[in-house]
């Protein structure tokens, strides 16, 4: 079964949080483990995935390691360099494009939804920009809707129109006044992304690769509208444990355009860490939008969320980055505030439920290489 996985934003997060208790004055790792984190990401792929990539950091110092496989059907191990769909890590890139533009003075966080997509959302004028980062503006979640999933299963390379999914959205009622509460809606970033397109009358794709992508030298990130293919070298996307199948379904063939500007960028764990690292060292965004970018509310279920970029109290100090969850695939991105401690893994597989998207044991060896991949041992 094909379920809306990218919803599941803090799928990991709220357990590193509580296992991870802040050690006594802060104090950090000084290396990477190596040893300890091949051996983590190897455990996610014993305990039943098809292939996992990570990548650790501590400043200068760099671990890069891939195991299992990147297609079962031919037996094609994975590689470090395998590209992935990246799911809801997506929304830190678009994030960071809004308060570029914002910068630019040509959107202001304050600028109302009707401001820019008049008659588009019910009580658009009372919906703020920074309410749509945040998530903070009630607007209901369109992958959370029955017909929506019912139909992307039936037809998964189907092409969705982003206005079509702000529709089925709206259509449902609001779960709050804007600025109330806090509920994860990917029907936000779809609506970011039809801003970034009415302010600057580019699209989304163009707005990401001059200003981010070209910039920064990742070249092997891309932003596909619709197309179910991937750019040579991918790993393929499984779901697990699927009524009457034997072993792990193939979902690579599916169209981003349902997840669009909320989740449809496809890159590797390089170009991640690269991105996250020149964002946090102030590369893409002048300082007080930085600060405006991490100032958070809190999620019910652990951590913060700031614009667009999650964080939580780590024993090597804050992290900051992004879940991000597609059919088929299982991703974390975070680093500490200072960019001297990162991590990424990358997991080619999900079960195709919310949350979480894997079982318990393989959701806890991901908990545990992120753990061991940013603080070390």
């Amino acid at each position: 079964m094909l379920a809306m996985s990218i919803a599941a934003i803090v799928a990991v997060l709220p357990a590193l949080l509580a296992a991870a208790v802040p050690a006594s004055g802060g104090v950090r790792a000084s290396t990477p483990a190596q040893p300890a984190f091949q051996a983590a990401i190897q455990q996610i792929v014993k305990d039943g995935v098809p292939g996992a990539i990570g990548l650790a950091r501590n400043g200068s110092q760099e671990v890069v390691t891939a195991t299992g496989l990147a297609d079962v059907a031919t037996n094609t191990p994975m590689a470090p360099g395998d590209r992935v769909r990246v799911g809801s890590i997506t929304k830190t890139f678009v994030a960071t494009v809004v308060l570029q533009l914002v910068a630019e003075q040509q959107l202001r966080l304050g600028d109302s939804v009707a401001r820019w997509l008049p008659g588009l959302v019910p009580n658009g004028a009372s919906i703020t920009l920074r309410e749509l980062l945040q998530h903070t503006s009630g607007i209901f979640d369109y992958a959370g809707d029955p017909g929506f999933q019912q139909t992307l299963r039936a037809d998964p390379t189907r092409v969705w129109r982003p206005r079509e999914l702000v529709r089925i959205g709206v259509a449902h009622p609001p779960m709050f006044p804007p600025g109330t509460s806090f509920a994860y809606s990917n029907t936000d970033y779809i609506l970011l992304g039809l801003v970034i397109q009415a302010a600057t009358g580019e699209t989304v794709g163009q707005q990401l690769r001059d200003r981010i992508f070209t910039p920064l030298g990742l070249r092997h990130t891309s932003f596909p509208y619709a197309s179910p293919a991937l750019p040579e070298p991918f790993a393929h996307g499984y779901l697990l444990n699927q009524p009457g199948a034997t072993g792990p379904v193939d979902i690579t063939a599916i169209s981003p355009s349902w997840a669009w500007a909320a989740g449809g960028i496809v890159s590797t764990a390089a170009d991640i860490a690269r991105f996250y690292s020149a964002l946090l060292a102030g590369r893409l965004l002048p300082a007080p939008l930085l600060r405006e970018m991490m100032t958070t509310v809190a999620i019910s279920s652990g951590g913060d969320y700031g614009l667009g970029i999650i964080s939580g109290p780590f024993p090597c100090g804050t992290v900051w980055g992004h879940t991000g969850n597609f059919p088929g695939y299982t991703n974390n991105a975070f680093a500490t505030a200072d960019d001297v401690h990162q991590v990424v893994v990358l997991v080619n597989a999900d079960d195709g439920t919310i949350p979480p998207p894997l079982s318990e044991q393989q959701q806890a060896d991901i908990e545990a290489a992120v753990l061991v991949g940013i603080c070390g041992s």
